[in-house]
């Protein structure tokens, strides 16, 4: 499904990765390492998402971008 562009200016929605939600019954270590592997997961969709969007991107090079 493609995304429209006014979403991905305007908003988180078309990050397909859930919210990070906090669970205060784990310990400090757990909490880290589930933060940490939430940033691994959103990083890794952000990455590939530039990927594809620069694939879109003319090879000749531009001037002002």
């Amino acid at each position: 499904m493609p995304i429209n562009k006014d979403e991905i200016l305007n908003s988180y929605k078309w990050i397909k990765v859930p919210r990070y939600v906090d669970d205060e019954s784990l310990t400090w270590e757990e909490r880290y390492k589930r933060l940490d592997e939430h940033h691994v997961r959103e990083t890794t969709f952000l990455v590939e998402k530039i990927r594809e969007l620069a694939k879109l991107l003319p090879d000749t090079p531009q001037e002002n971008i």
